[in-house]
């Protein structure tokens, strides 16, 4: 099995799948982490191509929240056409001390 961290071949370096609770997963070396421009908390599209599995970053801009960097609800949407109507809160039994 093969690992390629980018378009072209730059690095190439032997990983071990290891069971991580009841997930499988490899570790990416620091070389190959530095040389992608990706870190803990990246996001990566996996894909299985002629036997090959092939990595290759998400670029993801991200927001603050709190603690916390999490991707903006624009990119997340971006590509999305449809519509919302969000008429649930019209139609539900009242839960509370709702007005």
């Amino acid at each position: 099995m093969d690992i390629q961290v980018a378009e072209r071949v730059d690095t190439m370096v032997n990983v071990t799948v290891q069971r991580w609770g009841n997930s499988e997963g490899i570790r990416i070396p620091k070389e190959l982490r530095e040389q992608a421009g990706i870190h803990a908390g990246s996001m990566l599209n996996a894909e299985y191509v002629d036997g090959t599995i092939v990595l290759h970053p998400i670029s993801v801009r991200t927001t603050q929240i709190g603690t916390y960097r999490v991707p903006r609800l624009e990119d997340l949407f971006a590509d999305y056409n449809g519509t919302y109507q969000g008429e649930e809160w019209q139609t539900a039994p009242s839960v509370g001390g709702e007005a």
